[in-house]
């Protein structure tokens, strides 16, 4: 299946996460919003109509076609916000983003900014090609065998985002990364250490209430029985505080 084809009810599914969790924790005002790193993805629009949203929407992502569809989906969604694309990497977005603004949005971005910088331009030259899977599978086990480099890459990533909220006043941050059975499905377990590992770094920047998190994530949005999910997969996976950055900065 091709890069740019989602599975909606998937896009629908982790929208409703990112809506609750909006709902429950955000109590300020929601009129400044920054994506990161969306791909062919429309999650966040899922969630940000839940609130009618009529602000301005930042989205920062590598791939100008991306970037095209984005915000093309996202009118879809949200016909009465403002849509601004910022074609640079998240490192280089800094001046094009406000200083103040009410939320950062992230779903499963980590691990792609972790491999687009191991692949370098061949990340972004391929994304959207029906061969993308294979050739990102390749990258990772590859960069799976660097020690090194994984060092090296995971310490700029975090590094971008500790200087980000050192200069950004961000009202509320939530990013996900839960495991993903796209590529690997426990055959390669470094994938999934690699990227928990910085994501779990970069956790440590921010003051979270995970009791609380878990509270708001146990819901059964297809039913606790449904078969096609699994209730209690989902509350260990992608409904789990552990996945989630969810709060205010502590730096």
């Amino acid at each position: 299946m091709s890069e740019k084809i989602a599975d909606d009810e998937w896009e629908w599914y982790i929208g409703k996460i990112f809506a609750r969790l909006i709902e429950k924790v955000h109590n300020g005002k929601l009129e400044t919003v920054v994506e990161i790193a969306p791909g062919y993805r429309y999650k966040i629009a899922y969630a940000l109509k839940e609130f009618n949203f009529k602000g301005t929407i930042y989205v920062v992502d590598t791939n100008i076609d991306v970037l095209d569809y984005i915000k093309e989906k996202y009118k879809e969604f949200l016909p009465q916000s403002n849509i601004i694309c910022v074609n640079k990497t998240f490192e280089n977005c800094f001046e094009d983003i406000p200083n103040e603004f009410d939320l950062l949005l992230s779903n499963h971005s980590i691990d792609d900014m972790i491999i687009a910088e191991y692949m370098e331009k061949t990340y972004t030259n391929n994304l959207g090609n029906d061969n993308f899977k294979n050739i990102l599978s390749n990258a990772w086990l590859n960069l799976g065998k660097d020690k090194n480099m994984i060092s090296e890459i995971t310490n700029h990533v975090y590094s971008s985002f500790k200087k980000f909220f050192n200069e950004k006043k961000i009202e509320t941050i939530i990013m996900s990364q839960y495991k993903s059975n796209l590529y690997f499905k426990d055959k390669f377990t470094e994938m999934d250490e690699i990227t928990e590992n910085c994501f779990n770094k970069i956790k440590q920047l921010i003051q979270m209430d995970n009791e609380n998190i878990n509270k708001i994530l146990k819901f059964y949005p297809f039913g606790e029985d449904d078969e096609r999910y699994n209730g209690r997969y989902l509350l260990d996976n992608t409904q789990n505080a552990k996945n989630w950055i969810v709060g205010k900065t502590e730096i």
